[in-house]
């Protein structure tokens, strides 16, 4: 059986600062770090495009081997802020990660992960692993969003 982890945050800037700087795959490896390291496998373009696929070895803690971790991007929509993404790796073979920006004000933008995972016997601890993550990733994103 499989988990699903949702993080929520309010970060103070434009949605359109979040939204774009969201784009660029190196955002990703700066809100992950240290948790999580991602290296690109050969040449790579420098922003996410919908319906491409992204293979990068994936480190955690910047020490522990992951191995290949496949991205599938399926949806990038402006109109709804939404991202989604299906992505796998040997031992997690499901992470589904869904990506909700919300417009409070025009200086205010709620931010939603959403990640279903499985990862066999391993999925409460992978469950747990992800809520740390994803928390963390979006403490990077505050500090982002007062620069942005």
């Amino acid at each position: 059986m499989g988990r699903k982890v949702v993080v929520t945050s309010v970060f103070e800037t434009d949605i359109e600062n979040i939204w774009c700087k969201i784009q660029d795959i190196e955002t990703l490896r700066e809100i992950c770090k240290p948790k999580a390291s991602f290296i690109s496998y050969g040449n790579i373009p420098p922003v996410w495009k919908e319906g491409e696929t992204f293979y990068f070895k994936m480190f955690l803690h910047r020490f522990i081997p992951i191995g290949k971790h496949t991205i599938n991007v399926i949806k990038i929509d402006k109109k709804s802020r939404e991202i989604v993404s299906n992505e796998y790796n040997k031992r997690v073979t499901i992470w589904n990660h869904y990506i909700q920006m919300e417009k409070i004000t025009e200086n205010v933008t709620k931010y939603t992960d959403s990640v279903e995972l499985y990862a066999g016997y391993l999925t409460p601890l992978v469950a747990w692993w992800t809520l740390y993550f994803y928390k963390h990733r979006q403490k990077k994103w505050q500090k982002i969003a007062k620069n942005l």
